[in-house]
């Protein structure tokens, strides 16, 4: 057991540092609290009607843009940028961005997301001739 974990973590972590991992992971959480607020109504507050179509709109472009940041982090900025706008969005069209925490989340992200830049690979006799 202790294999196929050390496996499956030397196979994540490059994955991990390769991408906008963070900035990707809040933007889906944004967009799914978003969507949940409005589902779940919090049952004293029924979102229906345009909100809770914009709502639902949004928070499935934020979930798309959080799953594309991982899968091409080459072409984070637009992702990045599309969460940005939609948190602002959100704080008119999706009831205070999902009561704010929505809008939090997506800010956020979108900032990591625009923010990072991937980390050079350096070859192996290049750290041996440093280190030297």
């Amino acid at each position: 057991m202790s294999h196929a974990v050390s496996a499956l973590w030397s196979r994540w972590l490059p994955w991990y540092r390769t991408r906008p991992f963070w900035g990707g992971l809040l933007m889906c959480l944004g967009g799914i609290e978003i969507v949940v607020t409005t589902w779940n109504g919090l049952s004293m507050l029924p979102f229906s009607g345009t909100a809770g179509a914009s709502a639902w709109l949004l928070g499935s472009l934020c979930l798309v843009s959080g799953i594309a940041t991982w899968q091409v982090p080459e072409r984070r900025m637009f992702p990045g940028v599309l969460a940005l706008v939609l948190s602002l969005v959100s704080l008119i069209a999706a009831n205070m961005g999902g009561l704010l925490l929505g809008f939090l989340l997506l800010s956020t992200a979108g900032a990591l997301t625009v923010t990072w830049t991937p980390v050079p690979r350096v070859r192996a006799r290049h750290r041996r001739s440093v280190a030297a």
